[in-house]
């Protein structure tokens, strides 16, 4: 019998890979790692997985939640803060060797190994110090969230009625993959044996640019979406003072490194493997975006204010 743990249960990627996770193996072999339990959702509850309390903050609490596991995945922090991240990444690493874990999976981020992105410096720290850790590990590189667009198209809100959307820099093209597939996948990853210190991409099989994406949405709202190239400068004058931390000055040149990423071609990357582990065709960006041009996605960009 192996044991798995899974963190981010209650986040967006998390939350797929152990719905997936369900339909593989047994509810008694899966520990769902929480910090805080009381903030476990009805489905977690009642899917008959042991909750635990692991708060990548307090290392005492994760060596009780990966207690007597064989796999864990160890789902990023959703932050942007370089030092705070690494150093909770750290901790559950360091906590997976106190415990014995077998191998441990990471959710990193699907921007080059050299990224310029500041988003990824985290990711690339992780790596390093996993690879260094003693233990047998397999760094997924996630691929861009289909879901998390806005984010890239200039926090865009349909909503908002302004259709003028601004970016620093340069267009890039991006391999979107909705958090189902990625989390389907990921759960297939850990159940079946392999990829055994091994760094791995999981993309989309189609790339659009931000210029596709206006495109598309112009042509579903039935009004023109105008993607606009500017500087870093006027792309932070034009979102100072906005909610969350998209109207922080700090954040936004932080951000704005992404697109520097984006001109290097950092997301321009397919690979068939998602496509291989699934056995079927991914869902289309397009599906993603018909659904969420009704919805003002604000919790995108709040979580990465931490």
């Amino acid at each position: 019998m192996t044991k798995y743990v899974v963190t981010g249960s209650t986040g967006g990627l998390g939350s797929q890979v152990f719905k997936y996770l369900l339909k593989l193996v047994p509810a008694s072999d899966i520990i769902v790692s929480l910090h805080n339990p009381a903030g476990a959702n009805a489905f977690i509850k009642e899917s008959g997985a042991e909750i635990r309390r692991g708060d990548y903050g307090d290392p005492a609490s994760l060596d009780t939640a990966f207690a007597g596991a064989d796999k864990l995945l160890i789902v990023s922090y959703p932050s942007i803060a370089h030092e705070l991240r690494v150093k909770h990444h750290k901790n559950a690493i360091d906590a997976a060797k106190r415990a014995g874990i077998k191998h441990v999976y990471y959710t990193s981020l699907a921007f080059a190994s050299d990224s310029v992105a500041e988003v990824m410096q985290a990711h690339l720290d992780t790596e390093k110090y996993l690879k260094e850790s003693g233990l047998t590990y397999t760094i997924l590189r996630e691929g861009i969230y289909s879901e998390s667009y806005p984010l890239y198209f200039g926090f865009w809100d349909p909503k908002a009625g302004e259709d003028d959307v601004l970016i620093p820099h340069s267009d890039g093209s991006i391999a979107w993959v909705c958090r189902e597939d990625l989390g389907e996948a990921t759960a297939k990853i850990m159940v079946e044996d392999g990829y055994g210190n091994e760094t791995r991409l999981l993309s989309g099989s189609k790339t659009y640019t931000l210029k596709d994406v206006a495109t598309l949405a112009s042509q579903l709202l039935g009004r023109e979406v105008k993607l606009i190239v500017g500087t870093e400068d006027a792309y932070v004058r034009h979102n100072l003072g906005k909610n969350g931390p998209r109207g922080e000055e700090d954040f936004l040149r932080k951000w704005a490194t992404t697109y520097k990423a984006l001109e290097r071609g950092e997301l321009d990357v397919i690979d068939p493997l998602l496509q291989k582990i699934l056995g079927r065709e991914l869902r289309p960006f397009e599906d993603t975006l018909r659904e969420s041009l009704g919805v003002t996605a604000g919790s995108v960009f709040d979580k990465y204010a931490k």
